[in-house]
């Protein structure tokens, strides 16, 4: 029965991946039959494109669904090796939520390195503004002085925001929305005052200060972040451990010729919730342990 099941699985995996990379315009059978299939947007795929592309991360369909193939691959190839087809469901549900989980992390860590770069181009900015006497010649300047791409696309948001004819106030707005950071809007609503009454040595001053706040959040987010790193050491020791116990047990048991884990309906069972739940843990982890950058 498991070479039936094997061979059956392995087809209908191919048939997915052929129907995957399939024209919706073809020949033969599919456009006789009229059928229109369409993978990518039944994963959603031009969704997660068009989201990853809004926060900076380059990213085709055609990668997403390479990540899903080789996710399927190697689910469908453990679950022949150890003769557990319940692996297999484990394998759909890490397939569906494996572009959101990817989107999500990257989501984090881009705008986690704006917000640790932000502090040497904003003193950078104010620096300038007294020579200027003008918000988008300053932030201009500092464009063109700065190294940092995440800082020189975000000054380019608001250049280009300005040359289509946003006012200030509207486009440095825009861009506290992409930073989203609670101490950035600060800064940003002091440079809109300054932009309207006057760069004075007080407004100059309001500015240190807000990126002076900025620094504090960012040695408070360092601390956080090793902390983080700590305990996530922990939780993924833990899984390594406990992931020790069913091939002791296997060692140990008292089933003649048998392994309980591979060859028991039981134990596949027990290594599918094994799995399911080790997959619940890290993706839990991840978010409970990573830095919540909402909250900042």
């Amino acid at each position: 029965m498991l070479p039936v099941l094997s061979g059956l699985l392995f087809a209908l995996w191919f048939l997915f991946v052929y129907l995957l990379f399939a024209k919706e315009k073809g020949s033969g059978f599919w456009q006789r039959s009229k059928m229109k299939i369409k993978f990518p947007q039944s994963f959603n795929l031009e969704g997660y494109q068009e989201e990853a592309n809004s926060i900076g991360w380059k990213v085709s369909q055609q990668e997403l669904m390479v990540i899903l193939i080789v996710v399927g691959a190697i689910t469908l190839a453990v679950s022949v090796i150890i003769n557990n087809p319940f692996i297999i469901v484990a394998g759909l549900f890490i397939g569906f939520y494996l572009p959101r989980f990817l989107l999500k992390k990257k989501r984090h860590s881009l705008r986690l390195s704006l917000i640790s770069k932000l502090t040497d181009p904003l003193r950078m900015l104010i620096s300038r503004i007294p020579d200027q006497q003008n918000v988008t010649r300053a932030i201009e300047v500092t464009r063109n002085e700065t190294g940092e791409e995440a800082i020189r696309k975000l000054f380019d948001g608001y250049l280009q925001d300005v040359g289509l004819g946003c006012s200030v106030r509207d486009a440095l707005i825009n861009m506290g929305r992409k930073v989203n950071l609670r101490k950035f809007d600060t800064f940003i609503d002091n440079l809109i005052q300054a932009h309207y009454d006057g760069f004075t040595r007080e407004a100059i001053k309001a500015l240190d200060k807000a990126v002076e706040a900025i620094e504090f959040d960012l040695r408070a987010i360092e601390k956080v972040k090793e902390q983080s790193t700590r305990n996530k050491k922990k939780l993924y020791s833990t899984l390594a451990v406990s992931w020790m116990f069913p091939p002791l047990l296997s060692m140990v048991s008292t089933t003649t010729g048998k392994n309980i884990y591979l060859d028991t309906l039981l134990g596949k069972i027990l290594i599918f919730s094994y799995v399911v739940v080790s997959i619940y843990v890290y993706v839990r982890g991840e978010e409970y342990l990573s830095l919540n950058l909402d909250e900042l």
